[in-house]
């Protein structure tokens, strides 16, 4: 069971990413950015680095397949996740642009202990890109909103929709590896169901805290919080779950 949903959440992030490359190279193809190399050289960098990402993810899913668990970290890295995020949200603007959605990013100008962030980027990448396709699946219009912020010493990042919304009673199984609410099955036929599980699985991994509020007909927000460390680096602090305590210690209390 574990390891053919280990397989099931690899073949999904590798299906979204190739998804997203497609549809950038078509935008490209019908000139929608411009024909000179000026004008779509942001949109060649955006595909590169969603290549590298698929690479990263190939990657990590040979050397899981020693360990049989998906979730074991891989490569642990210091990174700025200021600039991860600019990259991010390039390389997710056009996906938001063909579904004639707005994507924002927002940051203020300093942060209390800086944005240095010490954990696997390639997962990292995979919960927030997650978080992202779902606010575009479930937007019909108006606009997503990438954020990084502080909340007291803790480091902040915010993925808001103005989209159809969570019913109150279902905010405790969305996380839930192949649920589906009946009202969203409708937005976007073919999910899966493991984009949120995903999100959590990275989230919890890394000592994060995901928590979501939502208004149904209004939007949702899912909030990622680093907690501050003493050595103003934040993110991992330990291990990535092992097998034992993989599903119950990543669903909400």
């Amino acid at each position: 069971m574990n390891n053919t949903l280990d397989l099931s959440t690899f073949l999904h992030d590798i299906s979204n990413a190739f998804g997203g490359t497609s549809l950038i190279l078509n935008q490209l193809i019908n000139g929608v950015y411009g024909n000179s190399l000026e004008d779509i050289k942001p949109l060649l960098i955006a595909i590169l680095s969603t290549n590298n990402r698929i690479t990263s993810l190939l990657e990590a899913q040979k050397r899981s397949s020693n360990s049989n668990c998906l979730w074991e970290i891989n490569s642990v890295k210091q990174f700025d996740m200021l600039t991860f995020l600019q990259k991010l949200y390039k390389e997710c603007y056009p996906i938001a642009q063909s579904r004639s959605l707005a994507l924002h990013y927002e940051h203020v100008p300093t942060y209390r202990y800086g944005t240095q962030v010490l954990g696997d980027v390639s997962s990292i990448w995979r919960m927030l890109h997650n978080l992202l396709q779902n606010a575009f699946n479930y937007t019909q219009s108006g606009n997503v909103f990438l954020r990084i912020l502080n909340q007291s010493d803790d480091l902040v990042i915010e993925i808001e929709d103005t989209g159809v919304g969570i019913d109150p009673e279902e905010i405790s199984t969305i996380f839930l590896p192949s649920w589906r609410s009946p009202n969203s099955s409708s937005l976007h036929p073919s999910g899966s169901g493991l984009g949120l599980y995903i999100a959590m699985m990275v989230a919890k991994a890394h000592g994060l805290k995901l928590a979501v509020d939502s208004v149904v007909g209004k939007g949702t927000k899912f909030t990622i919080i680093f907690p501050y460390r003493n050595d103003r680096i934040y993110g991992l602090d330990g291990s990535m779950l092992h097998e034992s305590g993989r599903l119950q210690n990543a669903l909400p209390v």
